[in-house]
């Protein structure tokens, strides 16, 4: 009989501490999301200025590379080339802009987040920074498939005759470079081209800002829990 008494308040016992651990780990596991959360924006800003300078890089050596690509194309195919290229660097230049609004955006909500500590006020920035990000997703890749589709089989026949002319044995005889529709024995590998780099574009962005947002939208829910 003492037995079952002495279990019953050592259950009663490990009850109230539980409770009394659940209320002070609740305010202790807000403060963690918080930081995780803080984490995890401050990765997206990272990865995106790195994204920018890569950008600014490849602007660059593009423009360096046109000069190039222009000289191996007939009549024809460098008028399509330069009003394509023409195209593709408005293009280039408003993806840079747009990159430094969301990056000023990005940096901005991790400031607000870093130091948050409104449970409410931190769910509604963390909610706008990853509409954010997915917008910034999205119009990145619009932009840049866009500009890649525009001179992208002119890059890929320059870059192909090269390697071929860096041989001695030129058996193909590509002396000068034509349209799409009139090379159409060469479609066939630049549209796999374009299909490696689709995937490989998508790839990257569903692993590396696909784990991040991810990771956001868990501690979301976490804190979501705790609202009010």
């Amino acid at each position: 009989m003492n037995n079952e008494l002495d279990i019953d308040n050592l259950k009663k016992s490990w009850k109230e501490q539980d409770n009394s651990q659940n209320k002070y780990s609740q305010e202790e596991l807000i403060q963690m999301l918080n930081k995780k959360s803080s984490n995890n924006v401050k990765y997206i800003v990272i990865i995106s200025i790195i994204e920018f300078i890569l950008l600014m890089v490849s602007l660059f050596f593009t423009s360096i590379d046109s000069d190039t690509i222009v000289r191996n194309l007939d009549s024809h195919a460098r008028e399509i080339y330069l009003r394509n290229y023409k195209i593709s660097q408005v293009l280039v230049y408003i993806n840079i802009f747009i990159s430094l609004g969301f990056i000023f955006f990005f940096y901005k909500s991790y400031r607000k987040i870093n130091v948050m500590n409104s449970t409410k006020n931190l769910i509604n920035n963390i909610l706008n920074f990853r509409k954010s990000v997915n917008w910034f997703i999205f119009i990145n890749i619009t932009l840049g498939l866009t500009s890649f589709f525009l001179t992208g089989f002119y890059d890929f026949m320059s870059g192909f005759k090269k390697g071929i002319d860096s041989t001695t044995q030129n058996t193909l005889h590509i002396e000068k470079i034509h349209t799409p529709l009139s090379s159409p024995e060469y479609i066939f590998w630049f549209i796999l081209v374009c299909v490696i780099s689709i995937v490989i574009i998508l790839l990257y962005y569903f692993l590396i800002y696909g784990i991040l947002l991810r990771r956001l939208k868990k501690n979301l829910k976490e804190l979501q829990k705790y609202e009010g």
